[in-house]
């Protein structure tokens, strides 16, 4: 799933809640249906799955490498 309308969010190096807490300051300033947050630790991926999993949000996991690209929408 990748759209011109996604937001995508840079999390890389960020333990939770630091993925989380960008991801809810980047949706106040620009909602978005569909967002990719790319980030490198298991522990934000299972943060970010829960976050989004509460909002009625469908979340897929790519793991690219060493990273992990969580990528949601949020009309599920």
């Amino acid at each position: 799933m990748t759209t011109e309308n996604e937001l995508k969010v840079n999390a890389r190096g960020l333990s939770a809640p630091g993925p989380r807490l960008m991801v809810e300051t980047a949706l106040e300033k620009t909602p978005a249906r569909f967002l990719r947050v790319v980030v490198s630790d298991q522990g934000a991926v299972d943060d970010l799955q829960a976050y989004f999993g509460e909002r009625g949000g469908n979340v897929k996991i790519d793991h690219v490498g060493e990273e992990f690209h969580v990528i949601v929408d949020m009309e599920g």
